[in-house]
C-alpha cells in the first residue's frame, strides 16, 4: 500500500456521465489498494451551491481523506472567465492550463506536500500537469482523459473561419504543454491504445500505460420494463462542444429522415444545460423530448430501443457509448465515436458515417427485434470483459506499480 495524493480539477462525485466518471471510479479503484487524499478544485458547473457540494464530500470522505477544495477563480463570475479568455489569447500558456492555476491551489500544495510523505502523486487531468512543480522525490502520474491537443487540432480544423486561428493557436500551446510537462511524469495513464499511439506521437519514448474508462456494470445493466415503441435516445452533456454538433447534426439532418421513415416515434435528448437553440427545437418539434440532466439515466435507457450516438468530434473514448454496451442497449454511432473501444462494427453496434446511413441503421433496428436482441447481447459481454470497473481497476494498480518503480529507479540513479 502506497500513500498517494491524487490532484483533481473537479471533486469527483457523483460519478454521472463523461469526466466525473472516469475520475470517479479511478479514484475509487486508487484508494480500495492504497491510502489516498484528495486535493481538488471545486467546479460550480458540477457543484453550483454549498448542499451539492457537502453530499459529494461526504461520499467521498467514506473511501479518501478530502484534504482541501480550492474555488477556482475564474468561478467567481462570468465577467472572470471572460477576462480569462480574453488574456489568454496573448499567452503562452493554453486556456486550458491557465483555467486551472490559482494562488490558493500552490500554497495548499506546498503545505500538503512539506507536512506529509506521499509515495505517489496523481495530476487527474492537463489543467492540473503545472502544479508538479511542487513535487519532487512520489512517482508523478499524469491522466489524461484525452490527448487535448490533438482534440483541439480536429476541432480547429472543423472550425469556422472566424474561431479556426485561435483554436489553432491553443491547439498548438497545448501539444506545445504536452511536450514540456509531459517529460516530467514517471508515467502517463491514456484511456485506450489509439490515445496511447497519440501521445506517444507528442513525447516519444514516454511510458504510457491503457487504463480504460470504466463502466459499473452491476448499476448499468439490462432492465426487464418495456420498451417506448419507436424511441431513440442521445445522451451527452448538449453544452459539451462535440454533444452539441452531435445534437445539431441530429436536428438538422437525421430526425427529418427518421420522421419521413414513419418508424421511429419520439427521440430524447438528455444531457447537462442544453442551449436555448436545442430546447427550443424540442419545443416545436413533433416527438422529439429534450430533457436536460436527469439524475439516474438508466429509466432514459431502459425506455429506449435505439441508442444514436452521432458525434463526430472530440477525443477519448465515450463514457455513454460504455454505459449504453453495458444495459444491452443496441447503438448507432459514428466511426469517430467509436474511437478507442474495442467494439467491432456489425457485432457489438452499428456504424454510419453519413445522414441517410445513420437513419437507416436507426430503421433497420426498429424493425428487427432480432438484430437488437443479439447487438444488446454482444455489446454488454464486450463491456463486461474490457471495461468493467473491476477490469479496470487491476489496470490502474499495474499501473501504479509501474510508476512507483520508475520513480525508485529515478531517484537511486540521483543518489549516485
Amino acid at each position: 500500500m502506497a500513500r498517494v495524493l491524487w490532484l483533481s480539477h473537479l471533486v469527483p462525485h457523483p460519478p454521472k456521465g463523461g469526466v466525473l466518471q472516469r475520475s470517479h471510479h479511478l479514484l475509487r479503484a486508487a484508494a480500495r489498494a492504497h491510502e489516498v487524499d484528495l486535493v481538488a478544485f471545486r467546479q460550480r458547473a458540477f457543484h453550483p451551491d454549498a448542499e451539492s457540494l457537502a453530499a459529494s464530500l461526504a461520499a467521498l470522505s467514506r473511501w479518501v481523506r478530502v484534504r482541501e477544495v480550492v474555488e477556482l477563480p475564474a468561478d467567481r463570475s462570468a465577467c472572470a472567465r471572460r477576462r480569462l479568455l480574453a488574456t489568454s489569447a496573448f499567452t503562452r500558456a493554453p486556456y486550458s492550463v491557465r483555467w486551472n492555476q490559482a494562488p490558493a491551489m500552490h500554497r495548499a500544495l506546498r503545505e500538503r506536500l512539506a507536512r506529509e510523505r506521499y509515495e505517489l502523486v496523481h495530476f487527474d487531468a492537463i489543467g492540473m500537469y503545472a502544479y508538479q512543480q511542487h513535487v519532487a522525490e512520489p512517482a508523478r502520474v499524469f491522466n489524461h482523459h484525452n490527448v487535448e491537443s490533438q482534440m483541439m487540432f480536429r476541432r480547429a480544423a472543423h472550425a469556422a473561419l472566424p474561431l479556426r486561428p485561435y483554436l489553432a493557436w491553443e491547439a498548438w500551446r497545448l501539444r506545445r504543454f504536452e511536450r514540456r510537462s509531459g517529460r516530467e511524469a514517471d508515467l502517463h495513464i491514456a484511456v485506450s491504445q489509439l490515445d496511447r499511439e497519440r501521445l506517444l506521437r507528442v513525447l516519444p519514448g514516454a511510458d504510457v500505460a491503457v487504463v480504460e474508462n470504466p463502466v459499473d456494470c452491476d448499476y448499468f445493466r439490462p432492465q426487464s420494463g418495456e420498451k417506448r415503441p419507436g424511441h431513440v435516445v442521445f445522451v451527452g452533456r448538449i453544452d459539451a462542444y462535440p454533444n452539441l454538433c452531435a445534437a445539431r447534426w441530429l436536428r438538422d439532418e437525421i430526425w427529418p429522415l427518421l420522421r419521413r421513415g414513419g418508424v421511429a416515434r419520439t427521440l430524447g435528448i438528455i444531457g447537462r444545460n442544453p442551449p436555448p437553440e436545442i430546447l427550443a427545437w424540442g419545443e416545436r418539434e413533433p416527438g422529439v423530448e429534450v430533457t436536460g440532466f436527469v439524475d439516474d439515466i438508466r429509466e432514459a435507457f431502459g425506455a429506449a430501443q435505439v441508442f444514436a450516438c452521432p458525434i463526430v468530434q472530440g477525443g477519448g473514448t465515450r463514457l455513454k457509448l460504455l454505459d449504453a454496451m453495458a444495459m444491452g442497449l443496441p447503438i448507432v454511432c459514428h466511426p469517430m465515436a467509436l474511437e478507442g473501444l474495442d467494439a467491432q462494427p456489425g457485432e457489438h453496434l452499428l456504424v454510419a458515417e453519413d445522414a441517410a446511413g445513420f437513419a437507416a441503421a436507426i430503421e433497420g433496428l426498429l424493425k428487427d427485434a432480432d438484430l437488437r436482441g443479439r447487438l444488446g447481447r454482444a455489446a454488454r459481454e464486450r463491456a463486461l470483459a474490457l471495461y468493467a470497473t473491476p477490469v479496470v481497476e487491476r489496470h490502474l494498480h499495474e499501473a501504479y506499480a509501474r510508476a512507483l518503480a520508475s520513480a525508485e529507479w529515478r531517484r537511486a540513479r540521483a543518489r549516485r
